[in-house]
């Protein structure tokens, strides 16, 4: 099992397309999570920018299963997925995914729900469970507090902060992107 977390995408920034052709033909992940901010969708009529990513995302893995964890800038996302007739069965949009891999439970959420206290209570994490948040520009293991910053995909965030998650059956890291 090989799942992928990338957020703060900011889909269509120039050059994503190339950024995230290599992410996905290096990783070859089964699952991708896409962890807020993917693209901006702050109202109804921006619909076609989730459903675009979702294509080229859908057309760069077409084995893999895609989750759409919304995130501050993304806010209708969920909405316009199962909105769209193609990707209403097939895509999983969320606010927060847990992948339990090997008896260890990591919950994906972007992260501007609040800080990272509140958000291991809200979400009921045990002290044990993992934090993945993209929402912080920082890319980061702390393994002391169990949290996973990703980091983002966009040009926008410092070098680096520039990155993503890959966790597999006997281990998680996080590479930091390049260009």
């Amino acid at each position: 099992m090989k799942l992928l977390v990338m957020g703060n995408i900011r889909f269509p920034e120039p050059h994503v397309e190339s950024t995230l052709s290599s992410i996905i033909k290096k990783e070859e992940p089964e699952t991708i999570v896409l962890d807020g901010d993917t693209t901006q969708c702050y109202w109804d009529y921006e619909c076609p920018r989730v459903i675009d990513v979702l294509y080229v995302i859908r057309s760069l893995a077409p084995w893999a299963q895609i989750v759409y964890i919304q995130g501050d800038m993304d806010p209708h996302a969920i909405k316009c997925i199962m909105a769209e007739p193609r990707y209403r069965e097939e895509i999983i949009a969320t606010t927060t995914y847990i992948a339990e891999v090997s008896s260890t439970k990591y919950f994906i959420l972007h992260g501007h729900q609040g800080d990272i206290d509140q958000l291991r209570r809200s979400i009921s994490a045990g002290p044990w469970d993992w934090l993945v948040v993209a929402q912080h520009k920082r890319l980061e293991i702390d393994k002391l507090a169990r949290v996973i910053y990703i980091g983002g995909v966009t040009k926008e965030f410092p070098p680096e902060a520039r990155g993503y998650l890959v966790i597999t059956d006997s281990t998680h890291y996080i590479r930091q992107i390049r260009s």
